[in-house]
Protein backbone atom coordinates (compact mmCIF):
# COMPACT_ATOMS: atom_id res chain seq x y z
CA UNK A 1 0.00 0.00 0.00
CA UNK A 2 1.30 3.60 -1.00
CA UNK A 3 0.63 7.34 0.22
CA UNK A 4 -1.80 9.14 -2.37
CA UNK A 5 -2.35 12.71 -2.51
CA UNK A 6 -3.94 15.67 -4.79
CA UNK A 7 -2.82 19.64 -4.87
CA UNK A 8 -5.63 21.80 -6.19
CA UNK A 9 -5.74 25.32 -6.52
CA UNK A 10 -9.56 26.20 -6.38
CA UNK A 11 -12.05 29.55 -6.94
CA UNK A 12 -15.50 28.74 -5.19
CA UNK A 13 -18.49 30.65 -4.66
CA UNK A 14 -21.90 30.77 -5.19
CA UNK A 15 -23.26 32.43 -8.26
CA UNK A 16 -20.66 32.02 -10.93
CA UNK A 17 -20.17 29.69 -14.21
CA UNK A 18 -17.92 28.26 -14.21
CA UNK A 19 -17.33 28.89 -18.33
CA UNK A 20 -17.08 32.28 -17.84
CA UNK A 21 -14.53 31.86 -15.38
CA UNK A 22 -12.43 30.01 -17.74
CA UNK A 23 -12.42 32.27 -20.57
CA UNK A 24 -11.96 35.63 -17.65
CA UNK A 25 -9.26 33.93 -16.53
CA UNK A 26 -7.32 32.37 -19.19
CA UNK A 27 -6.52 28.94 -17.94
CA UNK A 28 -8.42 25.59 -18.85
CA UNK A 29 -9.27 24.00 -15.33
CA UNK A 30 -8.40 20.59 -14.79
CA UNK A 31 -12.37 20.26 -13.25
CA UNK A 32 -15.70 22.60 -12.49
CA UNK A 33 -18.91 21.83 -10.45
CA UNK A 34 -22.18 23.76 -10.52
CA UNK A 35 -24.14 24.86 -7.38
CA UNK A 36 -27.20 22.37 -6.93
CA UNK A 37 -29.92 21.07 -4.21
CA UNK A 38 -28.54 19.50 -2.13
CA UNK A 39 -24.87 19.10 -3.09
CA UNK A 40 -22.71 21.05 -4.40
CA UNK A 41 -23.75 23.70 -2.19
CA UNK A 42 -21.25 26.12 -3.56
CA UNK A 43 -19.56 26.19 -7.74
CA UNK A 44 -15.76 26.08 -7.86
CA UNK A 45 -13.52 25.88 -10.32
CA UNK A 46 -10.14 23.51 -10.01
CA UNK A 47 -6.66 23.26 -11.22
CA UNK A 48 -4.83 20.23 -9.98
CA UNK A 49 -1.87 17.99 -10.18
CA UNK A 50 -4.06 15.65 -10.48
CA UNK A 51 -4.04 12.16 -8.17
CA UNK A 52 -0.25 10.84 -7.14
CA UNK A 53 0.20 7.32 -6.01
CA UNK A 54 4.00 6.98 -4.79
CA UNK A 55 5.98 5.57 -1.70
CA UNK A 56 6.66 9.50 -1.26
CA UNK A 57 4.37 12.29 -1.57
CA UNK A 58 6.60 15.65 -1.49
CA UNK A 59 3.90 18.39 -1.42
CA UNK A 60 6.82 20.90 -1.53
CA UNK A 61 7.31 19.53 -5.06
CA UNK A 62 3.63 18.77 -6.17
CA UNK A 63 2.63 22.49 -5.16
CA UNK A 64 5.28 24.20 -6.34
CA UNK A 65 4.93 22.52 -10.00
CA UNK A 66 1.19 23.82 -9.65
CA UNK A 67 1.77 27.31 -8.65
CA UNK A 68 4.10 27.50 -11.56
CA UNK A 69 1.56 26.63 -13.58
CA UNK A 70 -0.66 29.36 -12.02
CA UNK A 71 1.74 32.60 -11.60
CA UNK A 72 1.21 34.04 -15.12
CA UNK A 73 -2.31 34.30 -14.55
CA UNK A 74 -2.33 35.86 -10.83
CA UNK A 75 -3.63 39.18 -11.84
CA UNK A 76 -6.20 37.68 -13.37
CA UNK A 77 -6.87 35.05 -10.51
CA UNK A 78 -7.80 38.81 -8.06
CA UNK A 79 -9.84 40.23 -10.62
CA UNK A 80 -11.89 37.03 -11.09
CA UNK A 81 -12.14 36.82 -7.14
CA UNK A 82 -13.45 40.53 -7.05
CA UNK A 83 -15.59 40.71 -10.17
CA UNK A 84 -16.91 37.01 -9.49
CA UNK A 85 -17.03 37.58 -5.54
CA UNK A 86 -15.34 34.29 -5.19
CA UNK A 87 -13.08 32.47 -2.18
CA UNK A 88 -9.33 30.71 -3.30
CA UNK A 89 -7.99 27.96 -1.77
CA UNK A 90 -4.85 25.32 -2.41
CA UNK A 91 -6.08 22.07 -1.15
CA UNK A 92 -4.07 19.33 0.01
CA UNK A 93 -5.56 16.04 0.16
CA UNK A 94 -3.28 12.92 1.68
CA UNK A 95 -4.53 9.41 1.98
CA UNK A 96 -0.85 8.37 4.44
CA UNK A 97 -0.39 4.40 3.94
CA UNK A 98 -0.61 3.10 7.48
CA UNK A 99 2.46 0.50 5.93
CA UNK A 100 5.28 1.65 8.17
CA UNK A 101 8.23 0.70 5.39
CA UNK A 102 6.30 3.87 3.52
CA UNK A 103 7.44 7.11 4.17
CA UNK A 104 5.08 9.98 5.24
CA UNK A 105 4.47 12.70 3.15
CA UNK A 106 6.41 15.69 3.14
CA UNK A 107 4.14 18.49 3.76
CA UNK A 108 5.25 22.17 3.06
CA UNK A 109 5.49 25.04 1.04
CA UNK A 110 8.39 26.70 -1.00
CA UNK A 111 8.34 30.72 -0.60
CA UNK A 112 7.09 30.69 -4.36
CA UNK A 113 3.97 28.97 -3.51
CA UNK A 114 3.52 30.74 -0.09
CA UNK A 115 3.95 34.21 -1.99
CA UNK A 116 1.15 33.25 -4.92
CA UNK A 117 -1.05 32.38 -2.47
CA UNK A 118 -0.39 35.84 -0.28
CA UNK A 119 -1.02 37.79 -3.61
CA UNK A 120 -4.45 35.85 -4.60
CA UNK A 121 -5.85 35.78 -1.07
CA UNK A 122 -5.84 32.29 -0.93
CA UNK A 123 -6.08 30.16 2.41
CA UNK A 124 -3.97 26.72 2.41
CA UNK A 125 -6.38 23.84 3.66
CA UNK A 126 -4.94 20.08 4.38
CA UNK A 127 -6.79 16.79 4.89
CA UNK A 128 -5.23 13.83 5.41
CA UNK A 129 -6.58 10.02 5.95
CA UNK A 130 -5.35 7.04 6.27
CA UNK A 131 -5.06 4.67 3.42
CA UNK A 132 -6.56 1.40 4.93
CA UNK A 133 -7.39 -0.57 1.82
Amino acid sequence: MTNTGEVYFALYGDNFEPEELTHFVGIEPTSVRRKALPLPKQSSWRVSSGKLENDVIDIYEVSSVLIARLLPYAEKIVEAKHQFKLDAVLQVILWISTDESNSTPAIGFETEAISFLNIVGASIDIDTYLNVT
